[in-house]
């Protein structure tokens, strides 16, 4: 398994989950010295000056991208589900400029915020007449994996548990994959164990945080039992730590990379 961290290359909010904000070379250097592996890319403009200096320290320090997320897009009230259809276009559009930037850099996209919420007055099935047409048309465009990505209840209403994930993608039928978060299931799946084991086929990435969102080890999680689980089950793909910055960026990264190390031994 491979490690990685969460970075953006523009400036979010202080409560995203995002450690390590900006694309300076410094960052991208002590994500390199701590020992990931990757990171996992926030971005708003693929074409930004931001986004190729990001890229160009991605070669320089030899880290690979396990997601690109356009979370960002969330913030500019851009959904896949929206009940305006010209929203809906706007989003895709976006969407599909990330996804030709990810396929450049051997990435791969997540719907997770972006594909929204079902309003109070709609029916969720009329929600994902909405949200399934839009992920046909992306999936139309790329044959790169697209991700469906769980999410917690106070934070979305669409696809909470990684159970929800799974049936979404079963009855719908799409060539979709799950991205799963582990500081989401323990909020919403009964047992994260059975969960990654459940959802083991489909799972292409992971978020891999303790119960507080910070790094394992930091809050009450068998963290080490998750990791023998995924271990077991043969999952090679990354763990993500989309943690909070505290008490600060370099901290909470270290402690990361402390687990990391003693676990693989």
């Amino acid at each position: 398994m491979k490690t990685s961290v969460s970075l953006s290359v523009f400036q979010g909010a202080k409560t995203a989950p995002i450690l390590f904000m900006g694309s300076t070379e410094e960052n991208f250097r002590t994500i390199k010295e701590l020992g990931y592996d990757g990171i996992d890319l926030f971005v708003d403009d693929p074409t930004s000056d931001a986004t190729k200096d990001a890229v160009k320290y991605l070669i320089r320090y030899d880290l690979g991208v396990g997601v690109v997320m356009p979370a960002a897009l969330a913030g500019q009230g851009l959904f896949l589900g929206d009940e305006d259809k010209s929203v809906r276009n706007k989003c895709i559009q976006k969407i599909s400029e990330i996804i030709k930037f990810a396929e450049a850099i051997d990435g791969m996209v997540s719907l997770g915020l972006v594909r929204g919420s079902s309003a109070r007055e709609e029916s969720l099935a009329h929600f994902y007449s909405k949200f399934v047409d839009s992920c046909e048309k992306l999936i139309s465009t790329t044959d790169m994996p697209l991700l469906i990505e769980p999410i917690n209840r106070y934070e979305i209403n669409t696809i909470n548990s990684v159970q929800e994930g799974i049936d979404f993608i079963n009855k719908y039928k799409l060539p979709l994959y799950l991205m799963i978060d582990t500081f989401h299931m323990n909020i919403e799946d009964v047992s994260i164990e059975q969960a990654l084991r459940d959802s083991f086929s489909l799972t292409k990435h992971i978020h891999f945080l303790d119960s507080n969102r910070l790094a394992p080890s930091m809050g009450h999680l068998d963290m080490e039992g998750l990791y023998r689980t995924a271990a077991e089950l043969g999952y090679n793909g990354y763990l993500c730590l989309e943690a909070l910055a505290k008490p600060t960026a370099y901290e909470c990264a270290k402690r990361g990379a402390e687990f990391f190390k003693k676990v693989k031994k």
